[in-house]
């Protein structure tokens, strides 16, 4: 089944997680968000007439644009004071430190969870334990503090609702140099050659014979249960259905790459473990990335990986706190096992910024500078954005200077990573465009995955949006996840003359 296609212009795409049979996370934080705003915390009682509409997790401000009006027309009603909001939501904040509240918060959510037929009740019961307590406390710092919900609810006065509000990174004061149109490279031109990886999604527990299409998100695995006896069950090398891929199959893939090179280096742009986000434990995330991390070594020998971070690689999926997350709920233990595995491949200034935030920058070799960035600072799926969406980690600012001192070098980059800047949130995704638009003489590529499919963005000049400036390449995937094709060696080949 081919898989072509393209996008005429930088835009926004539908997720391969959120097609049909895929679990709704949104659906599950609203769940949460709900659960929030209906508990009776110990501290204070939560009341309001039925024209109240409760906030919903996540999202620009456009989207409360139904539910603001409601929320002030009740505050207004009220006659609620600036000092008395504040109390009313410091006291929400107290209330929610409480473990025992979050574990309320988490009945409820559960029962909304069951109640909306979002998924089914053992997935219902695994997400919300799992996701609850980063929710919880995403929210208690961002939507229910007391600036930014008073200054949502009773205006600039109050406090700053800043949440998911427009930002722009600085450019530096050079002039951009005339655009330079692409030339073909002369005859006999040194020729490199790359290899695209992306999205394996190993599934551990993957087991042939079970049933492909069982009522759970993931399918194919322990606990799918047997198919109808007029249906077959999971094939031995995997499925086109809602499935992931057993080992053997990324065993035969990664071996069969010989005909294919030899390659001078490897872009691996994330996505190790499988779609089972509702049960996922940090010791299952690190199993994935030791075993497929020895895997691409095994067969791949000395070739030199340059991996991205995925949004599947943490857990909670999606949860990727910024650097000013500190302790247990940091990313640290994730960053640190990924520098540890992946040392072999990466000097010690990338593995210096990998272990801050994921992202690094190295020359592969004189006149080109890969930067791999960590696109789940861009996620709207991100929920740890809600707290401070502003250029997360300070990543783009760093990637001005990154390309601000290659085109003073002469130098040509790649940027590899998982999430295509299509698919980002709309602040963060101008201001990659502003950059892209600055560099376009020394950009050379693009590389990312995500969307399971191979498709392209096309880049424009801002002034006419006819220009076209720069490509960024969507590599398919390997698992079939949902009902595809796994790629052939030949289709992810790059090749690349310098």
């Amino acid at each position: 089944m081919p898989r072509h296609g393209g996008h005429p212009r930088f835009c926004w795409v539908q997720d391969p997680e959120r097609s049909a049979g895929a679990p709704s996370l949104g659906l599950l934080w609203l769940s949460l968000g709900l659960a929030l705003v209906l508990v009776p915390l110990d501290s204070v009682v939560l009341w309001a007439p039925a024209r109240a509409h409760p906030l919903p997790p996540q999202g620009p401000p456009a989207r409360f644009s139904g539910t603001v009006p409601h929320l002030q027309d009740v505050f207004g009603w009220w006659n609620i004071s600036c000092p008395v909001c504040k109390a009313l939501f410091t006291a929400i904040n107290f209330g929610l430190k409480k473990e025992s509240n979050v574990a309320r918060v988490g009945s409820v959510a559960i029962k909304l969870c069951k109640m909306l037929n979002i998924a089914p009740p053992t997935v219902c019961q695994s997400a919300v334990q799992l996701f609850e307590d980063d929710m919880v406390e995403v929210w208690r710092r961002s939507v229910l503090s007391p600036s930014e919900a008073c200054g949502l609810l009773l205006g600039s006065t109050c406090g700053h609702w800043d949440i998911f509000s427009s930002w722009n990174i600085s450019l530096p004061a050079v002039p951009k140099p005339p655009p330079k149109p692409p030339s073909p490279p002369a005859p006999g031109a040194p020729v490199s050659r790359v290899l695209f990886l992306t999205d394996l999604h190993w599934d551990h527990d993957y087991l042939e014979g079970t049933d492909p299409n069982c009522a759970d998100p993931l399918c194919c695995r322990r606990g799918s249960g047997l198919p109808p006896t007029s249906q077959p069950g999971a094939g031995y090398w995997g499925e086109y259905s809602k499935c992931d891929l057993p080992l053997r199959t990324l065993d035969s893939l990664l071996s069969g790459l010989g005909p294919a090179g030899p390659f001078d280096m490897v872009y691996w742009t994330g996505d190790i473990p499988a779609h089972d986000v509702w049960q996922q434990s940090r010791q299952d995330q690190l199993r994935a990335l030791t075993t497929i991390t020895d895997l691409v070594r095994k067969f791949l020998g000395p070739v030199p990986v340059y991996p991205a971070v995925g949004n599947h690689e943490s857990t909670p999926v999606n949860g990727f706190p910024p650097p000013f997350i500190k302790g247990n709920r940091s990313s640290s233990w994730l960053y640190e096992a990924m520098a540890k595995a992946w040392e072999p491949w990466l000097p010690a200034e990338a593995l210096q910024t990998l272990r801050i935030g994921g992202f690094y920058a190295l020359s592969p070799r004189p006149g080109l500078r890969l930067i791999s960035l960590n696109m789940n600072f861009c996620s709207r799926e991100n929920f740890w954005l809600l707290i401070n969406s502003t250029d997360p980690a300070g990543q783009l600012q760093w990637l001005v200077g990154e390309l601000q001192a290659a085109e003073d070098r002469g130098d040509k980059v790649h940027i590899i990573g998982h999430i295509p800047p299509g698919h980002c949130l709309k602040s963060w995704s101008w201001n990659y465009y502003r950059i892209v638009a600055r560099y376009e003489n020394t950009l050379a590529g693009q590389f990312f995955g995500h969307t399971h499919v191979d498709e392209f963005e096309i880049f424009y000049d801002e002034e006419t949006l006819s220009r076209p400036l720069a490509v960024a390449f969507l590599a398919p995937s390997a698992t079939t996840y949902i009902s595809l094709n796994p790629v052939s060696p030949p289709s992810f080949q790059v090749t690349v003359s310098t």
